[in-house]
């Protein structure tokens, strides 16, 4: 009895297309893999609806399998779209907003205060 030992793809088109394929299927598994990993998730957590003193203030946490988790505040008409406002590390997630000339302060229990001109939330710019 006499083995045959020949491989069972030949050809060097054959071995071109396969290895293409890989080359696909690997690009694609690095792509979903990285939107994955690195594409936040935000939650809103606080939300207080325009009002007919200045914008909504939404508070949103942002969250992602990579780094840490942080807050936003979203100003604007609702929650989908809106000025962002990144909080600081180590502030609270609940500013009181103020509404006044010329913007909106948002002030925290820890002193800290983020002053955002209304061109911003407004479309001015």
């Amino acid at each position: 009895m006499v083995s045959d030992s020949r491989p069972l793809v030949t050809g060097c088109l054959v071995k071109i297309l396969v290895f293409l394929l890989g080359a696909i299927l690997g690009t694609g598994l690095t792509v979903v893999a990285g939107v994955v990993l690195f594409l936040p998730d935000r939650t809103t957590v606080h939300a207080k609806p325009q009002s007919t003193g200045g914008p909504g203030v939404f508070v949103k946490k942002v969250e992602s399998l990579v780094g840490a988790t942080s807050y936003e505040v979203w100003l604007g008409p609702d929650e989908s779209r809106g000025h962002i406002v990144p909080i600081p590390h180590g502030w609270e997630d609940d500013p009181e907003a103020v509404f006044g000339d010329g913007g909106t302060r948002l002030r925290f229990d820890n002193g800290g205060e983020i002053f955002v001109p209304e061109s911003a939330y407004e479309g001015g710019r």
